[in-house]
């Protein structure tokens, strides 16, 4: 039989437990775990909050609130993430500062340096400068020019006039979707990604005819980097991709019509590249035996790759 002291406690026991499950009891808790669970799941679902993408126009206004939300740097390291940088006029922006950077994720910085010395800077973290790859382009395409696209493997970068003259403004290809011309105005919008647009100031055919030059020299660089790697048994070391961006239409709307170049003509030509390069240094600028230095060499790489002979010296 159950002693006294054993049904006392089961009865405290059943009391505890019905004055548990009393109505208002539960309604309370469980409001307050409901507001408990809405705070945690509004805090966990707030996103960072996306900054709103960059519409810069052919009008010189359009920039002026982004000069003002820029931060002020004048000494930084240039990274690949950049979409576009804007070459700044004093008297047409009315600022001091030389140059305004615009970057994927929404950041501004704006400068005193000028662009050209900015983008020169990032060239030699890449270890090649403009000169380099534009005397490279000159004897792949047989055609000389002051505005050449730098295209050294993930690299691909397009000035906008002749940085060799002048400060120019530079867009970033590999961030670039697709182009179009404006329509009544000498000028292409580009759409770059994360939504980001910008009217460049150039003429529409300009701008297609350096897009086709990029398209061909990614081209051959994949052409040059797949007999490497063929050459020391990686050949399926890259996969094949299909870029969906400006240079990739470009590049697949030619690829059946260009012509591709060996690799022991690459390395002859980036010979000669490094040697030109070297010999045009300030120091021999004067040297009378310079020219004929230069001479020889451009004779001597003819007489290997005589179909070059049509370049431009």
């Amino acid at each position: 039989m159950e002693n006294k002291t054993a049904k006392k406690y089961r009865k405290e026991l059943k009391r505890q437990s019905e004055r548990a499950l009393d109505p208002e009891m539960l309604e309370t808790i469980i409001s307050h775990m409901r507001s408990s669970l809405e705070v945690s799941f509004a805090h966990k679902s707030q996103k960072k909050e996306e900054p709103e993408p960059f519409l810069v126009l052919l009008d010189p206004e359009s920039i002026q609130s982004y000069l003002e939300r820029a931060w002020a740097l004048d000494r930084f390291v240039l990274d690949n993430s950049f979409l576009y940088i804007l070459s700044l006029d004093a008297q047409i922006h009315r600022t001091d500062f030389r140059t305004l950077i615009f970057f994927k994720d929404g950041r501004l910085i704006k400068t005193r340096e000028n662009s050209n010395s900015v983008m020169f800077s990032l060239f030699e973290l890449i270890g090649f400068d403009y000169d380099f790859i534009r005397g490279i382009s000159t004897r792949v395409n047989g055609k000389d020019s002051h505005c050449v696209p730098y295209i050294f493997g993930r690299y691909r970068f397009l000035p906008l006039n002749g940085p060799t003259r002048k400060n120019s403004s530079w867009i970033n290809l590999s961030k670039v979707l697709h182009s179009q011309a404006l329509k009544g105005e000498k000028g292409v919008e580009v759409h770059c990604v994360n939504q980001h647009v910008f009217q460049l100031p150039v003429r529409p055919q300009f701008f297609t005819e350096k897009v086709k030059q990029a398209g061909q020299s990614v081209h051959r660089q994949d052409h040059l980097l797949r007999s490497v790697l063929t050459n020391f048994d990686y050949g399926d070391g890259r996969k094949e991709e299909r870029e969906h961006n400006l240079l990739g239409n470009a590049l697949h709307a030619n690829a059946a019509r260009l012509s591709t170049i060996s690799m022991e003509e690459y390395i002859r030509i980036f010979q000669f590249s490094l040697a030109e390069t070297a010999l045009r240094h300030p120091s021999l600028r004067d040297n009378p035996v310079t020219e004929e230095a230069l001479h020889l060499l451009r004779e001597n790489l003819y007489g290997d790759l005589p179909h070059l002979r049509n370049a431009p010296l």
